[in-house]
Protein backbone atom coordinates (compact mmCIF):
# COMPACT_ATOMS: atom_id res chain seq x y z
CA UNK A 1 0.00 0.00 0.00
CA UNK A 2 -0.23 2.56 -1.52
CA UNK A 3 -1.03 0.14 -4.91
CA UNK A 4 -2.35 1.97 -8.04
CA UNK A 5 -6.31 2.19 -8.29
CA UNK A 6 -7.83 -0.19 -10.47
CA UNK A 7 -10.80 1.93 -11.18
CA UNK A 8 -10.84 5.41 -11.07
CA UNK A 9 -12.79 7.02 -8.20
CA UNK A 10 -14.99 4.91 -5.61
CA UNK A 11 -17.79 6.47 -4.00
CA UNK A 12 -20.07 4.04 -1.67
CA UNK A 13 -23.41 5.58 -1.77
CA UNK A 14 -25.62 4.67 1.51
CA UNK A 15 -29.16 4.80 1.35
CA UNK A 16 -30.24 3.57 4.79
CA UNK A 17 -33.52 1.86 4.75
CA UNK A 18 -33.91 1.36 1.01
CA UNK A 19 -35.76 -1.58 -0.27
CA UNK A 20 -36.52 -3.26 -3.59
CA UNK A 21 -40.45 -3.40 -2.73
CA UNK A 22 -40.36 0.10 -2.70
CA UNK A 23 -37.48 0.73 -5.52
CA UNK A 24 -38.88 -1.45 -8.04
CA UNK A 25 -42.57 0.12 -8.74
CA UNK A 26 -40.74 2.84 -8.58
CA UNK A 27 -38.30 2.19 -11.31
CA UNK A 28 -40.88 0.58 -13.22
CA UNK A 29 -42.98 3.62 -13.66
CA UNK A 30 -39.94 5.89 -14.60
CA UNK A 31 -40.03 7.67 -11.40
CA UNK A 32 -36.41 7.54 -10.53
CA UNK A 33 -33.83 7.99 -13.82
CA UNK A 34 -30.91 7.77 -11.53
CA UNK A 35 -31.05 4.26 -9.98
CA UNK A 36 -32.56 3.69 -13.26
CA UNK A 37 -29.54 4.42 -15.32
CA UNK A 38 -27.22 2.85 -12.28
CA UNK A 39 -29.24 -0.54 -13.33
CA UNK A 40 -29.02 -0.17 -16.60
CA UNK A 41 -25.19 1.12 -17.07
CA UNK A 42 -24.16 -1.87 -14.29
CA UNK A 43 -25.07 -4.22 -11.86
CA UNK A 44 -27.98 -4.79 -9.37
CA UNK A 45 -28.22 -7.37 -6.43
CA UNK A 46 -30.49 -8.09 -3.33
CA UNK A 47 -28.32 -7.76 -0.14
CA UNK A 48 -28.03 -10.73 2.68
CA UNK A 49 -27.67 -8.25 5.78
CA UNK A 50 -26.39 -9.57 8.96
CA UNK A 51 -28.01 -10.36 12.70
CA UNK A 52 -29.41 -7.66 14.61
CA UNK A 53 -30.68 -5.89 11.71
CA UNK A 54 -30.31 -2.46 12.92
CA UNK A 55 -28.43 0.28 11.36
CA UNK A 56 -25.21 0.75 13.54
CA UNK A 57 -24.24 -3.12 12.84
CA UNK A 58 -24.55 -3.59 9.43
CA UNK A 59 -22.96 -0.14 8.31
CA UNK A 60 -20.52 -1.49 10.34
CA UNK A 61 -20.33 -5.12 8.82
CA UNK A 62 -20.34 -2.70 6.01
CA UNK A 63 -17.44 -0.78 6.61
CA UNK A 64 -15.40 -3.68 8.15
CA UNK A 65 -16.14 -6.86 5.76
CA UNK A 66 -16.88 -8.44 9.32
CA UNK A 67 -19.65 -10.23 10.64
CA UNK A 68 -20.87 -8.36 14.32
CA UNK A 69 -19.75 -11.27 16.39
CA UNK A 70 -15.63 -9.85 15.10
CA UNK A 71 -16.47 -6.11 15.13
CA UNK A 72 -19.08 -5.86 18.40
CA UNK A 73 -21.26 -2.49 17.33
CA UNK A 74 -24.01 -4.81 18.79
CA UNK A 75 -26.42 -2.20 19.80
CA UNK A 76 -27.19 1.92 18.86
CA UNK A 77 -25.29 2.47 22.69
CA UNK A 78 -21.63 1.45 20.95
CA UNK A 79 -18.96 3.55 19.04
CA UNK A 80 -15.96 3.31 17.49
CA UNK A 81 -13.83 2.97 20.36
CA UNK A 82 -16.31 -0.16 20.74
CA UNK A 83 -15.41 -1.14 17.57
CA UNK A 84 -12.58 -4.28 17.69
CA UNK A 85 -11.35 -4.30 14.05
CA UNK A 86 -10.90 -1.46 11.53
CA UNK A 87 -12.50 -0.35 8.62
CA UNK A 88 -12.20 -0.24 5.14
CA UNK A 89 -11.81 3.46 4.99
CA UNK A 90 -9.04 3.66 7.80
CA UNK A 91 -7.22 1.00 6.24
CA UNK A 92 -7.15 2.52 3.10
CA UNK A 93 -6.30 5.87 4.44
CA UNK A 94 -3.29 4.52 6.31
CA UNK A 95 -2.15 2.83 2.62
CA UNK A 96 -1.84 6.46 1.85
CA UNK A 97 -5.22 6.70 -0.05
CA UNK A 98 -7.39 9.93 0.25
CA UNK A 99 -10.30 8.90 2.04
CA UNK A 100 -13.60 11.17 2.93
CA UNK A 101 -16.33 9.72 4.87
CA UNK A 102 -19.22 11.38 5.82
CA UNK A 103 -22.70 10.81 8.19
CA UNK A 104 -21.53 7.27 8.45
CA UNK A 105 -22.73 5.66 11.26
CA UNK A 106 -20.74 4.44 14.49
CA UNK A 107 -17.90 6.62 13.43
CA UNK A 108 -17.88 8.77 16.49
CA UNK A 109 -15.78 9.72 17.75
CA UNK A 110 -13.79 10.04 14.15
CA UNK A 111 -10.49 8.59 13.42
CA UNK A 112 -7.69 10.78 11.91
CA UNK A 113 -7.62 9.75 7.99
CA UNK A 114 -4.58 10.99 6.52
CA UNK A 115 -5.00 13.28 3.39
CA UNK A 116 -9.02 12.97 3.87
CA UNK A 117 -11.75 13.75 6.02
CA UNK A 118 -14.23 12.05 8.42
CA UNK A 119 -17.93 13.14 9.70
CA UNK A 120 -19.49 11.25 11.72
CA UNK A 121 -23.35 9.88 11.71
CA UNK A 122 -26.12 11.12 13.23
CA UNK A 123 -25.36 9.14 16.58
CA UNK A 124 -22.12 10.93 17.18
CA UNK A 125 -22.12 12.63 20.57
CA UNK A 126 -20.96 15.86 19.65
CA UNK A 127 -20.23 17.38 16.53
CA UNK A 128 -16.16 16.72 15.83
CA UNK A 129 -14.78 15.87 12.98
CA UNK A 130 -11.67 14.94 11.09
CA UNK A 131 -9.44 17.13 10.12
CA UNK A 132 -11.10 20.03 12.75
CA UNK A 133 -11.52 22.39 9.45
CA UNK A 134 -12.96 20.14 7.48
CA UNK A 135 -15.99 21.76 6.29
CA UNK A 136 -14.23 25.11 6.37
CA UNK A 137 -11.79 23.81 3.72
CA UNK A 138 -14.68 23.30 1.59
CA UNK A 139 -16.23 26.35 1.87
CA UNK A 140 -19.09 25.34 3.77
CA UNK A 141 -20.54 27.53 5.81
CA UNK A 142 -22.70 26.82 7.99
CA UNK A 143 -22.11 23.27 7.21
CA UNK A 144 -24.34 20.16 7.41
CA UNK A 145 -24.50 17.06 9.03
CA UNK A 146 -27.52 15.13 9.52
CA UNK A 147 -29.22 15.72 12.93
CA UNK A 148 -32.58 13.93 14.81
CA UNK A 149 -31.97 16.28 17.87
CA UNK A 150 -35.28 17.36 19.07
CA UNK A 151 -37.85 15.70 16.38
CA UNK A 152 -41.26 14.77 17.35
CA UNK A 153 -44.12 15.19 14.59
CA UNK A 154 -44.48 13.77 11.34
CA UNK A 155 -44.16 17.10 9.86
CA UNK A 156 -40.66 17.44 11.87
CA UNK A 157 -39.16 14.44 10.31
CA UNK A 158 -40.35 14.96 6.79
CA UNK A 159 -38.91 19.08 7.12
CA UNK A 160 -36.02 17.19 8.16
CA UNK A 161 -35.76 14.75 5.26
CA UNK A 162 -36.31 16.93 3.00
CA UNK A 163 -33.19 19.51 4.64
CA UNK A 164 -31.29 16.01 4.09
CA UNK A 165 -32.05 15.41 0.29
CA UNK A 166 -31.46 18.76 -0.49
CA UNK A 167 -28.32 19.68 1.53
CA UNK A 168 -26.38 16.70 1.63
CA UNK A 169 -24.84 16.24 -1.73
CA UNK A 170 -23.91 19.82 -2.51
CA UNK A 171 -21.59 19.12 0.85
CA UNK A 172 -20.22 15.92 -0.53
CA UNK A 173 -19.11 16.91 -3.32
CA UNK A 174 -17.70 20.12 -1.58
CA UNK A 175 -15.73 18.24 0.62
CA UNK A 176 -14.80 15.51 -1.45
CA UNK A 177 -13.21 18.27 -3.98
CA UNK A 178 -11.50 20.02 -1.34
CA UNK A 179 -9.74 16.99 -0.28
CA UNK A 180 -9.08 15.15 -3.83
CA UNK A 181 -11.15 12.13 -2.50
CA UNK A 182 -10.35 8.56 -4.07
CA UNK A 183 -11.79 6.65 -1.79
CA UNK A 184 -15.50 7.86 -0.91
CA UNK A 185 -18.24 7.27 1.32
CA UNK A 186 -21.66 8.94 2.25
CA UNK A 187 -25.25 7.85 4.12
CA UNK A 188 -28.84 9.14 3.40
CA UNK A 189 -31.14 8.54 6.14
CA UNK A 190 -34.31 9.84 5.43
CA UNK A 191 -36.13 6.64 3.87
CA UNK A 192 -35.21 4.93 7.37
CA UNK A 193 -36.70 7.38 8.95
CA UNK A 194 -39.75 7.93 7.17
CA UNK A 195 -40.31 3.83 6.58
CA UNK A 196 -40.94 3.88 10.52
CA UNK A 197 -43.48 6.35 10.91
CA UNK A 198 -44.74 6.64 7.28
CA UNK A 199 -45.41 3.12 6.55
CA UNK A 200 -48.95 2.62 6.78
CA UNK A 201 -49.73 5.85 4.91
CA UNK A 202 -47.85 4.72 2.18
CA UNK A 203 -48.88 0.93 1.84
CA UNK A 204 -52.05 0.81 4.24
CA UNK A 205 -53.09 -2.65 2.75
CA UNK A 206 -50.09 -3.88 3.49
CA UNK A 207 -51.89 -4.17 7.25
CA UNK A 208 -54.90 -5.44 8.60
CA UNK A 209 -57.82 -4.04 10.60
CA UNK A 210 -55.95 -3.41 14.22
CA UNK A 211 -53.36 -0.83 12.18
CA UNK A 212 -53.71 2.69 12.96
CA UNK A 213 -55.63 4.67 10.57
CA UNK A 214 -53.87 6.09 7.39
CA UNK A 215 -53.44 9.55 7.14
CA UNK A 216 -53.85 10.34 3.20
CA UNK A 217 -51.96 13.88 3.63
CA UNK A 218 -48.91 11.60 4.37
CA UNK A 219 -49.51 9.08 1.77
CA UNK A 220 -46.19 10.78 -0.40
CA UNK A 221 -43.98 10.76 2.15
CA UNK A 222 -41.96 7.40 1.43
CA UNK A 223 -42.05 8.42 -2.21
CA UNK A 224 -40.89 11.54 -2.00
CA UNK A 225 -37.86 10.35 0.05
CA UNK A 226 -36.87 7.89 -2.88
CA UNK A 227 -37.24 10.82 -5.37
CA UNK A 228 -34.92 12.70 -3.28
CA UNK A 229 -32.16 10.38 -3.47
CA UNK A 230 -32.23 9.32 -6.82
CA UNK A 231 -31.91 13.48 -7.50
CA UNK A 232 -28.68 13.34 -4.91
CA UNK A 233 -27.35 10.28 -7.14
CA UNK A 234 -27.65 12.13 -10.00
CA UNK A 235 -25.82 14.78 -8.89
CA UNK A 236 -22.99 13.01 -7.22
CA UNK A 237 -22.61 10.53 -10.52
CA UNK A 238 -22.59 14.03 -12.33
CA UNK A 239 -19.41 14.81 -11.11
CA UNK A 240 -18.03 11.33 -11.59
CA UNK A 241 -15.73 9.97 -15.40
CA UNK A 242 -16.49 7.23 -17.20
CA UNK A 243 -13.84 5.41 -15.20
CA UNK A 244 -15.13 5.94 -11.56
CA UNK A 245 -17.20 3.55 -9.93
CA UNK A 246 -20.23 4.60 -7.93
CA UNK A 247 -21.97 1.87 -5.67
CA UNK A 248 -25.18 1.94 -4.03
CA UNK A 249 -26.40 0.15 -1.19
CA UNK A 250 -28.58 -0.28 2.11
CA UNK A 251 -28.74 -1.95 5.33
CA UNK A 252 -31.44 -3.18 5.57
CA UNK A 253 -35.27 -2.97 3.48
CA UNK A 254 -38.70 -2.07 5.11
CA UNK A 255 -42.04 -4.01 5.47
CA UNK A 256 -45.72 -3.43 7.38
CA UNK A 257 -44.86 -3.81 11.10
CA UNK A 258 -47.23 -6.54 13.31
CA UNK A 259 -50.05 -3.58 13.52
CA UNK A 260 -48.25 -0.78 13.95
CA UNK A 261 -47.08 0.86 17.42
CA UNK A 262 -48.02 3.78 19.52
CA UNK A 263 -45.89 5.80 21.56
CA UNK A 264 -47.09 9.23 23.27
CA UNK A 265 -45.06 12.53 23.29
CA UNK A 266 -46.51 14.84 25.71
CA UNK A 267 -45.73 18.46 25.89
CA UNK A 268 -46.62 19.40 29.59
CA UNK A 269 -44.19 22.39 29.59
CA UNK A 270 -46.80 25.02 29.01
CA UNK A 271 -49.16 23.63 31.57
CA UNK A 272 -46.47 23.58 34.38
CA UNK A 273 -45.49 27.06 33.77
CA UNK A 274 -49.43 28.32 34.16
CA UNK A 275 -48.94 27.34 38.08
CA UNK A 276 -45.57 28.85 38.45
CA UNK A 277 -43.53 25.09 37.97
CA UNK A 278 -40.73 26.88 34.62
CA UNK A 279 -38.20 24.38 34.11
CA UNK A 280 -34.90 26.54 34.36
CA UNK A 281 -36.09 28.98 35.99
CA UNK A 282 -37.52 26.04 39.08
CA UNK A 283 -34.80 23.94 39.75
CA UNK A 284 -35.80 21.08 37.31
CA UNK A 285 -35.62 20.24 33.65
CA UNK A 286 -37.14 17.77 31.09
CA UNK A 287 -35.02 14.95 30.33
CA UNK A 288 -37.78 13.67 28.12
CA UNK A 289 -41.18 13.97 26.49
CA UNK A 290 -41.13 11.38 24.39
CA UNK A 291 -43.10 8.49 25.84
CA UNK A 292 -42.37 8.18 29.50
CA UNK A 293 -42.30 11.96 30.60
CA UNK A 294 -38.75 12.05 32.82
CA UNK A 295 -38.45 15.46 34.75
CA UNK A 296 -35.00 16.04 36.74
CA UNK A 297 -35.43 18.32 40.49
CA UNK A 298 -31.62 19.62 40.66
CA UNK A 299 -29.98 18.86 43.63
CA UNK A 300 -30.43 21.30 46.92
CA UNK A 301 -31.81 21.98 50.27
CA UNK A 302 -33.29 18.61 51.43
CA UNK A 303 -36.65 20.31 52.39
CA UNK A 304 -36.91 22.85 49.34
CA UNK A 305 -36.60 20.16 46.62
CA UNK A 306 -39.09 17.67 48.39
CA UNK A 307 -41.70 20.09 48.30
CA UNK A 308 -40.71 20.68 44.54
CA UNK A 309 -40.61 16.94 43.43
CA UNK A 310 -43.90 16.82 45.30
CA UNK A 311 -45.40 19.29 44.08
CA UNK A 312 -44.58 18.80 40.23
CA UNK A 313 -46.10 15.01 40.70
CA UNK A 314 -48.81 16.32 41.98
CA UNK A 315 -49.78 18.61 39.00
CA UNK A 316 -49.08 15.34 36.63
CA UNK A 317 -51.18 13.47 38.83
CA UNK A 318 -54.25 16.15 38.43
CA UNK A 319 -54.25 15.49 34.72
CA UNK A 320 -57.43 14.18 33.30
CA UNK A 321 -59.65 13.00 30.98
CA UNK A 322 -62.33 16.50 31.09
CA UNK A 323 -64.32 16.59 33.49
CA UNK A 324 -63.73 14.56 35.82
CA UNK A 325 -62.46 11.26 34.07
CA UNK A 326 -59.59 9.14 34.69
CA UNK A 327 -55.44 10.10 35.18
CA UNK A 328 -53.95 10.44 31.49
CA UNK A 329 -50.90 9.62 33.37
CA UNK A 330 -48.90 7.13 36.17
CA UNK A 331 -46.75 8.91 37.66
CA UNK A 332 -43.38 7.61 40.04
CA UNK A 333 -40.73 9.88 41.92
CA UNK A 334 -37.34 8.13 42.18
CA UNK A 335 -34.93 9.49 44.52
CA UNK A 336 -31.55 10.44 42.75
CA UNK A 337 -29.23 11.50 45.84
CA UNK A 338 -28.62 9.61 48.91
CA UNK A 339 -30.80 10.98 51.58
CA UNK A 340 -29.37 11.77 54.76
CA UNK A 341 -30.34 8.94 57.60
CA UNK A 342 -33.13 10.79 59.50
CA UNK A 343 -35.24 11.39 55.93
CA UNK A 344 -34.56 7.74 54.75
CA UNK A 345 -38.12 6.55 52.66
CA UNK A 346 -39.59 3.89 54.39
CA UNK A 347 -38.58 0.55 53.51
CA UNK A 348 -41.80 0.26 50.96
CA UNK A 349 -41.25 3.14 49.35
CA UNK A 350 -38.06 2.13 48.36
CA UNK A 351 -38.94 -0.96 47.47
CA UNK A 352 -41.28 0.44 45.16
CA UNK A 353 -38.52 2.90 43.90
CA UNK A 354 -36.51 0.05 42.92
CA UNK A 355 -39.04 -1.87 41.42
CA UNK A 356 -39.72 2.01 39.44
CA UNK A 357 -35.90 1.75 38.38
CA UNK A 358 -35.50 -1.62 36.65
CA UNK A 359 -38.82 -0.85 35.40
CA UNK A 360 -38.22 1.97 33.56
CA UNK A 361 -34.18 0.85 32.52
CA UNK A 362 -35.85 -2.93 30.96
CA UNK A 363 -38.50 -1.30 29.17
CA UNK A 364 -37.56 2.55 28.30
CA UNK A 365 -33.44 2.75 29.20
CA UNK A 366 -34.08 5.34 31.66
CA UNK A 367 -31.10 5.67 33.52
CA UNK A 368 -31.44 7.44 37.21
CA UNK A 369 -28.22 9.60 38.15
CA UNK A 370 -27.39 10.07 41.56
CA UNK A 371 -26.41 14.27 40.55
CA UNK A 372 -30.27 14.81 40.90
CA UNK A 373 -32.22 15.05 44.02
CA UNK A 374 -35.05 13.12 42.48
CA UNK A 375 -36.99 12.02 39.48
CA UNK A 376 -40.35 12.29 38.44
CA UNK A 377 -41.54 9.73 35.91
CA UNK A 378 -45.36 10.48 33.56
CA UNK A 379 -46.10 7.50 31.84
CA UNK A 380 -48.87 7.99 29.80
CA UNK A 381 -52.03 5.44 30.06
CA UNK A 382 -52.81 4.42 26.75
CA UNK A 383 -56.09 3.46 27.39
CA UNK A 384 -57.24 6.72 28.43
CA UNK A 385 -55.35 8.82 25.67
CA UNK A 386 -56.42 6.49 22.90
CA UNK A 387 -60.08 7.07 23.88
CA UNK A 388 -59.72 10.81 24.09
CA UNK A 389 -57.84 10.93 20.60
CA UNK A 390 -58.51 13.40 18.61
CA UNK A 391 -61.15 15.49 19.53
CA UNK A 392 -61.30 14.60 23.34
CA UNK A 393 -60.38 17.28 25.94
CA UNK A 394 -58.77 17.04 29.31
CA UNK A 395 -58.36 19.16 32.79
CA UNK A 396 -55.77 20.20 33.15
CA UNK A 397 -55.22 23.10 36.37
CA UNK A 398 -59.05 23.42 36.73
CA UNK A 399 -59.86 24.17 33.18
CA UNK A 400 -60.36 21.95 30.12
CA UNK A 401 -58.58 21.87 26.99
CA UNK A 402 -57.99 19.90 23.55
CA UNK A 403 -55.97 16.52 24.29
CA UNK A 404 -54.04 17.77 21.22
CA UNK A 405 -52.66 20.27 22.98
CA UNK A 406 -50.94 18.26 25.77
CA UNK A 407 -50.03 15.11 23.41
CA UNK A 408 -49.75 13.10 20.41
CA UNK A 409 -49.46 10.17 19.04
CA UNK A 410 -46.76 8.41 16.84
CA UNK A 411 -47.59 5.40 15.31
CA UNK A 412 -44.53 3.36 13.97
CA UNK A 413 -45.83 1.20 11.17
CA UNK A 414 -42.63 0.21 9.42
CA UNK A 415 -40.09 -2.64 10.88
CA UNK A 416 -36.66 -3.61 9.55
CA UNK A 417 -36.90 -6.26 6.43
CA UNK A 418 -33.39 -8.09 5.93
CA UNK A 419 -33.08 -7.86 2.52
CA UNK A 420 -31.07 -4.87 1.54
CA UNK A 421 -30.37 -2.85 -2.36
CA UNK A 422 -26.94 -2.87 -3.62
CA UNK A 423 -26.15 -1.38 -7.51
CA UNK A 424 -22.82 -0.26 -9.33
CA UNK A 425 -21.74 1.17 -12.23
CA UNK A 426 -19.26 3.02 -13.93
CA UNK A 427 -15.40 1.28 -14.89
CA UNK A 428 -15.00 -2.02 -14.65
CA UNK A 429 -18.16 -3.14 -12.94
CA UNK A 430 -20.16 -5.80 -15.46
CA UNK A 431 -23.26 -4.64 -16.86
CA UNK A 432 -25.89 -7.37 -16.46
CA UNK A 433 -30.11 -7.32 -17.02
CA UNK A 434 -29.85 -10.80 -14.00
CA UNK A 435 -30.03 -9.75 -10.62
CA UNK A 436 -27.72 -11.14 -8.41
CA UNK A 437 -27.23 -12.14 -4.86
CA UNK A 438 -24.44 -10.69 -2.69
CA UNK A 439 -24.31 -9.67 1.16
CA UNK A 440 -23.39 -6.34 2.93
CA UNK A 441 -20.07 -8.18 3.83
CA UNK A 442 -19.26 -8.57 -0.44
CA UNK A 443 -18.92 -4.77 0.03
CA UNK A 444 -15.25 -4.55 1.34
CA UNK A 445 -13.48 -6.86 -0.61
CA UNK A 446 -14.84 -4.65 -3.68
CA UNK A 447 -13.90 -1.62 -2.09
CA UNK A 448 -9.96 -2.90 -1.57
CA UNK A 449 -9.58 -4.94 -4.79
CA UNK A 450 -11.18 -1.17 -6.71
CA UNK A 451 -8.59 0.73 -4.74
CA UNK A 452 -5.98 -1.55 -6.12
CA UNK A 453 -4.96 -2.81 -3.27
CA UNK A 454 -4.72 -6.96 -2.30
CA UNK A 455 -7.54 -8.40 0.08
CA UNK A 456 -6.75 -9.04 4.28
CA UNK A 457 -7.00 -12.34 4.94
CA UNK A 458 -9.39 -11.16 7.90
CA UNK A 459 -11.84 -10.50 5.55
CA UNK A 460 -14.91 -13.01 6.11
CA UNK A 461 -15.94 -13.09 2.33
CA UNK A 462 -14.23 -13.18 -0.95
CA UNK A 463 -13.93 -10.70 -4.07
CA UNK A 464 -17.31 -10.75 -5.53
CA UNK A 465 -16.40 -11.70 -9.10
CA UNK A 466 -19.85 -11.14 -10.63
CA UNK A 467 -19.78 -7.64 -10.96
CA UNK A 468 -17.10 -7.42 -12.98
CA UNK A 469 -16.32 -7.75 -16.72
CA UNK A 470 -15.02 -10.87 -16.85
CA UNK A 471 -11.73 -10.33 -18.68
CA UNK A 472 -10.93 -7.07 -17.09
CA UNK A 473 -11.17 -9.27 -13.74
CA UNK A 474 -8.56 -11.66 -15.42
CA UNK A 475 -6.06 -9.09 -15.74
CA UNK A 476 -6.91 -8.16 -12.48
CA UNK A 477 -6.65 -11.29 -9.95
CA UNK A 478 -7.49 -10.35 -6.66
CA UNK A 479 -4.62 -10.36 -4.40
CA UNK A 480 -4.28 -11.45 -0.41
CA UNK A 481 -2.32 -10.08 2.09
CA UNK A 482 -1.96 -11.02 5.84
CA UNK A 483 -3.67 -8.38 7.97
CA UNK A 484 -0.87 -8.15 10.51
CA UNK A 485 0.94 -7.23 7.86
CA UNK A 486 -0.60 -3.89 7.03
CA UNK A 487 0.35 -0.32 8.35
CA UNK A 488 -1.65 0.15 11.48
CA UNK A 489 -4.60 2.22 10.47
CA UNK A 490 -5.79 5.51 13.10
CA UNK A 491 -7.83 5.10 15.45
CA UNK A 492 -10.39 6.95 17.02
CA UNK A 493 -9.64 9.14 20.25
CA UNK A 494 -12.28 10.11 22.15
CA UNK A 495 -13.31 9.91 25.95
CA UNK A 496 -16.65 8.55 26.81
CA UNK A 497 -19.68 10.60 27.75
CA UNK A 498 -22.77 10.22 29.21
CA UNK A 499 -25.58 8.55 26.69
CA UNK A 500 -28.52 10.31 27.87
CA UNK A 501 -28.60 12.46 24.99
CA UNK A 502 -28.35 9.69 22.50
CA UNK A 503 -31.06 7.32 24.37
CA UNK A 504 -33.76 9.93 24.00
CA UNK A 505 -32.80 10.46 19.86
CA UNK A 506 -33.18 7.13 19.58
CA UNK A 507 -36.24 6.77 21.62
CA UNK A 508 -37.93 9.27 19.36
CA UNK A 509 -37.04 7.08 16.67
CA UNK A 510 -38.57 4.27 18.30
CA UNK A 511 -35.42 2.17 18.07
CA UNK A 512 -35.80 1.38 21.60
CA UNK A 513 -38.93 1.91 23.82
Amino acid sequence: MCSQALAGRVVLVGVDGAGWSVLDPLLAEGALPHFAALAEDGVTAELETVEPVISPTVWTSIATGRSPAAHGITDFLKNALDRRVPTVFERLAAGGHRVGVFDYLSTWPPSPLPHGFLVPGWMRRDDSVTPPDAFERAGRAPPYRYSLEGLRTKAEYLANSRRELSEKAPQWLALAKAFDVEIGALTFYSVDALGHRFWHDAFPASFDGDAPTPDPASAGAIREAYLGVDAALGRIRASLAPEDVLIVASDHGFEAGDGGRRVWTSSLADSLREVGLEAGREAFSFVSQFAVVTIRVQQGPLAERDALTEKIAAELRGMRAAPDGEPLYSVFVVDGAERPPDAKRPVGERLRQWAVRQGAWWLFGTEFGADAHAWVLAQPRENVLNALWPDGNVAVNGAQQPVSELAAPDDFTGKHHPTAIFLAAGGPIHAQPARLRLSVLDIAPLLFHLAGEPLPDDLEHALPAAVFEPGWLAAHPPRSVPAASLPPPPRPAGAAVGDEALRERLRSMGYIE
